[in-house]
């Protein structure tokens, strides 16, 4: 069946995103009205990352803007649905979760969400040209939430999470989008010194200057100086072996993850191989996936610290 796009994803190409720009991010289903929005410069919002037997939910934190909307009465429930979850794809969002065929689970996770886990959108001050709201309406988006979708997008040095509920009557749904800065990269930068010492006293250092694109194993030219520096502590200790060791964060499933870290811990010694050829036989890569964090994975700065690179001293 196709579906003719209703749906409106506006995304910068350039890095600079302005301001203003999470509420604009997502248009409204064509027609629809708007019938209530919500602010909040920060806070902790709650989403399901993870779906099959064992649902998983974590939580972010960062700037909510949130919409409420009456979709047109002669368009259905799934035809909204399946236009956002169509144009987020096709915009490059990761898409987290889509509950879009059990309208009994999609209903368990709006309450769940919404009333025991911290979401508390029922509780939100939500107003139309600067008045309140009635309530009805968002009661009717968590008690009857039919269609769920989370989805997520890096543009620039920030992430951009869709959180999209459609109840299965009043014609209501809701857009979320949560606003978060991304870790800013490089601003601690890997130094020779620092790597003689962490080896020096632990016998490896995590690598946070070794870059790579979301889901991506290719190296981003902006690593060259992190790489410089780990080719000179090579040149400098030519008798010492070490694992090139990948780690990710625990969104997704853990197959894909073991073989992301394995494939980026490969690309690292790669591109190490490239500056020291001699160390061939001295560098060997692994992947653990996300079997050993250093920060818990429920919030967005301990994914952060997950997702890393590591160069681990071996006695051969």
């Amino acid at each position: 069946m196709n579906i003719k796009t209703c749906v409106c994803l506006v995304l910068m190409a350039c890095c600079f995103v302005s301001p203003g720009y999470a509420a604009e991010l997502v248009s409204p289903f064509a027609g629809s009205e708007l019938i209530g929005e919500y602010q909040e410069d920060f806070g902790r919002f709650v989403y399901l990352a993870q779906q099959g037997d064992s649902e998983k939910t974590i939580s972010t934190e960062g700037r909510l803007v949130s919409r409420l909307y009456k979709k047109p009465t002669a368009k259905g429930s799934f035809e909204v649905f399946r236009s956002y979850e169509k144009e987020l794809s096709a915009a490059g969002f990761e898409m987290l979760a889509v509950i879009g065929d059990n309208k009994k689970r999609a209903q368990k996770l709006g309450r769940r969400i919404n009333r025991d886990e911290g979401n508390r959108m029922t509780e939100r001050a939500y107003t139309l040209q600067g008045k309140s709201i009635p309530a009805s309406p968002i009661d009717y988006i968590v008690t009857f939430t039919e269609h769920y979708i989370a989805a997520r997008k890096t543009i620039g040095q920030t992430e951009y999470l869709v959180v999209i509920l459609i109840a299965d009557r009043k014609d209501a749904y809701s857009v979320d989008i949560v606003e978060s800065a991304a870790m800013e990269e490089n601003t601690v930068a890997l130094n020779l010194d620092v790597l003689r010492s962490q080896m020096a006293s632990e016998g490896r250092v995590a690598v946070y200057g070794i870059l790579f694109d979301t889901g991506s194993a290719t190296i981003r030219p902006d690593s060259a100086g992190t790489l410089d520096v780990i080719a000179q502590y090579l040149k400098e200790n030519p008798k010492r072996s070490f694992y090139v060791v990948g780690h990710t964060d625990d969104l997704g499933s853990l197959a894909s993850n073991m073989k992301l870290s394995k494939a980026r811990a490969e690309s690292s010694l790669k591109a190490l191989l490239g500056k020291v050829p001699g160390a061939a036989l001295r560098l060997s890569a692994h992947g653990v996936g996300p079997l050993s964090p250093v920060a818990t994975n429920e919030q967005d700065a301990g994914r952060q610290l997950n997702r890393r690179v590591e160069l681990v001293l071996t006695i051969k």
